[in-house]
């Protein structure tokens, strides 16, 4: 099976991969089509509005639109891509490389944190006010992050891999506890990995600029 980073290198590129997970930019330019490639079980996230043909290895083909900043997950499959707009599209694209059964969506519970969100004594991740879980299932679980301007979140703890794809740009500062506030300045489109299992980790955000703060954080399931 054709692997679209060797395919095409000029419209897929790697900017992370462990053992669990590979991280791709996926660019195409307007008009643009890809060699016929595969992927494993992903996550995406369109960073464009995405306008497309995909065809198939059985000659069939379909249409899809999407908005930028909308997030879904695929199941394996080998297809080829063509940019039917005549601007620029780019995506992020989590593979699942453990992924071994379908995916299958689960309702997030309802659960609400005793814990006070302060330095000694921080919420869960998924439970801060500002987090809002919006997919979840076997091997991810998604939060989108939304800090308006002045406003700071709770201390709270990280203990899973995680994703971030920023969907604005925002000026922001974090703080761990214990510790000075750190400024930030965040780009819409930028992707990072940060390893929370092995090592999770506590902090707060406070948006210090003028435009909204929006981060999807993708978090890697054990």
């Amino acid at each position: 099976m054709q692997d679209e980073v060797v395919v095409d290198p000029g419209i897929a590129r790697v900017e992370f991969e462990n053992d669990q997970i590979r991280v791709l930019r996926v660019s195409y330019a307007p008009h643009q089509k890809s060699h016929l490639h595969h992927h494993p079980s992903l996550f995406i996230v369109t960073l464009t509005n995405d306008d497309i043909r995909i065809s198939f290895p059985d000659g069939t083909s379909r249409t899809a639109q999407r908005p930028a900043h909308e997030s879904f997950w695929s199941e394996p499959v080998t297809h080829q891509v063509e940019n039917l707009s005549g601007d620029a599209m780019q995506n992020v694209e989590i593979e699942l490389k453990q992924a071994k059964a379908p995916g299958v969506a689960v309702k997030p519970a309802a659960i609400e944190s005793k814990a006070q969100g302060t330095e000694s004594d921080p919420v869960p991740v998924e439970q801060e006010p500002h987090h809002h879980v919006v997919f979840e299932n076997q091997y991810v679980r998604v939060l989108d992050v939304v800090v308006k301007p002045g406003e700071t979140t709770l201390f709270h703890t990280h203990s899973l891999d995680n994703v971030a794809v920023h969907l604005s740009d925002a000026l922001i500062k974090r703080q761990s506890p214990g510790q000075a506030w750190i400024d930030t300045s965040v780009k819409e489109g930028a992707a990072g990995f940060t390893a929370g299992t092995k090592h999770p980790y506590t902090h707060r955000i406070t948006n210090a600029g003028v435009t909204v703060f929006q981060v999807l954080d993708i978090e890697i399931l054990p």
